[in-house]
């Protein structure tokens, strides 16, 4: 069995010209958000054996954040490819995880996240409306191997927004 945490990134400062959307950062709202939901996974006992994130700096901080007040060592695995990706983009990128990993945590944005949690578990819906900044959902498959991962093989088993 895989079970798969999808991570909307927390609340991002509103674009400026100053700076391109990848270097957008987490509003202070959004890291009390990100401590919410570390310290929650961390009651929980849920500890992911590896982080896919997006190479957005408002990604890199949620993860980094949710990492350090979980108390998690797991380093996080900074991916271009999750910058705004398509579900059949993160599809491709869940696929070529190791058997090994039983539990993994994917950080990316919306609306993919939504999306992919909506594939994943549904025939003809997605939960992108759903999937507020910091919103947390987990889907657990009855998979043996990442590359069987695909569209309505999926349990939807929580939806948590922080």
């Amino acid at each position: 069995m895989k079970s798969l945490m999808l991570l909307r990134h927390a609340q991002a400062l509103p674009a400026t010209p100053a700076f391109t959307d990848l270097e957008r950062e987490l509003s202070l709202h959004g890291r009390r958000q990100a401590r919410r939901l570390g310290k929650w996974l961390c009651a929980r006992r849920w500890s992911p054996q590896r982080i896919l994130c997006s190479n957005a700096i408002r990604a890199r901080q949620t993860a980094e954040t949710v990492t350090a007040a979980a108390g998690w060592i797991t380093p996080l695995n900074l991916l271009n490819t999750l910058y705004n990706a398509s579900v059949d983009d993160m599809l491709t990128v869940l696929r070529e995880q190791a058997p090994s990993v039983e539990r993994l945590l994917l950080v990316a944005h919306a609306p993919g996240v939504g999306e992919l949690a909506g594939a994943l578990t549904t025939r003809l819906s997605d939960l992108s409306l759903a999937c507020e900044p910091a919103t947390l959902i987990e889907v657990v498959a009855e998979l043996d191997d990442w590359p069987e991962l695909g569209r309505n093989c999926g349990d939807l088993r929580l939806v948590f927004p922080a």
